[in-house]
């Protein structure tokens, strides 16, 4: 498993800039966020070092899948099809990330990774199911 957070962020960061001309911004006012125009990640830098390094796989995610990250508050008026799409983007976002840490041959415990996504795709199926 990852024992050098701050090495596997900075990997992440290098791929990502290398790859796909995104730069990551880290702030400890950020949400957590692809901003699709700008091509910028966000992360917070008041979460622990593991939490910045899955929120920036998961926004890579985003990134790399070339899908803008919209928050379900943001689209509180839409249909049960626009919330299942965006659910979906959610979920694609979360695999792509994972998928990106496995070439990257960043270690990352399953049953760990499996917890953080199920709490933060949490909000979202409520949301989508209401």
């Amino acid at each position: 498993m990852i024992r050098d957070y701050e090495e596997a962020i900075d990997n992440v960061v290098a791929h990502l800039k290398i790859e796909h001309d995104i730069d990551v911004v880290f702030e400890d006012e950020e949400l957590g966020a692809y901003y699709h125009d700008a091509k910028i990640i966000g992360i917070n830098t008041n979460e622990a070092l593991q939490e910045q390094l899955y929120v920036l796989l998961h926004e890579a995610g985003h990134a790399i899948l070339k899908i803008e990250h919209k928050k379900y508050l943001e689209t509180r008026d839409e249909t049960l099809q626009s919330k299942l799409s965006l659910l979906r983007e959610e979920m694609e976002a979360w695999k792509e990330g994972r998928t990106l840490a496995e070439r990257m041959r960043i270690g990352i415990n399953d049953g760990t990774w499996a917890m953080f996504c199920k709490q933060n795709l949490e909000d979202y199926i409520e949301w989508a199911t209401s």
